[in-house]
């Protein structure tokens, strides 16, 4: 039986890291690409070698860690920069989660991607669950999690697949405002025990 992966997407600060913690305490293993990502710029990465021999050591922190506000304030006005740094991390990103996913466990396995369409990992989940949220909020919220500009922040949402595509390329969605996060986790737990009987069905389907 091959392993079900749920693809959970959205726009920048829509909510996927508290959906996150919901579909962990229901028994899924989360394979996170932005920690992914973090881990192929680690000190002594291919990664962060090659951006330093681009851009040099001002992108480092002081004890030799990458400075992500530094190189995102390059890159989000700068086409070409983006384009360079996206050539370079992507392949490595894109590894790192093909060898995080086969060793996970768990009921199911949940891919929290944001960029899930952008770098084109849509073929890898069975599923696809997009959190939905207004740009001026996406926004708004990317300002106080980063400490950013407002142009920054607008420029880190604009640099996304429009919200639009996003929902009519996944499968199910979550408009990301409830009330309280007691509602939000009801419904993802609503969700969790559909994705368990799809699963159930194939699983049935598989041994006929």
């Amino acid at each position: 039986m091959s392993k079900w992966i749920l693809g959970l997407t959205g726009g920048i600060s829509s909510g996927k890291t508290t959906v996150c913690s919901f579909f962990r305490e229901f028994g899924c293993t989360i394979v996170d690409a932005d920690v992914c990502a973090r881990k192929v710029v680690m000190p002594g990465t291919e990664g962060l070698n090659e951006l330093v021999s681009h851009f040099g050591q001002n992108i480092l922190c002081e004890d030799g860690s990458l400075n992500r506000r530094a190189l995102r304030n390059i890159i989000f006005v700068n086409e070409q920069e983006l384009s360079y740094v996206n050539s370079i991390l992507h392949p490595l990103i894109h590894d790192q989660i093909l060898k995080e996913l086969s060793e996970a466990t768990g009921c199911y396995v949940v891919l929290a991607a944001p960029l899930l369409f952008e770098n084109k990992l849509e073929h890898i989940p069975n599923r696809i669950l997009c959190m939905d949220i207004s740009p001026e909020i996406q926004i708004e919220r990317t300002m106080q999690r980063d400490g950013c500009s407002y142009e920054i922040a607008k420029a880190m949402v604009e640099h996304q697949l429009p919200r639009e595509k996003k929902i009519s390329a996944s499968d199910d969605v979550v408009v990301s405002n409830f009330p309280t996060l007691e509602e939000l986790k009801n419904k993802i737990h609503e969700l969790h025990c559909h994705y368990l009987e799809i699963i159930k069905k194939e699983n049935e389907n598989d041994k006929n």
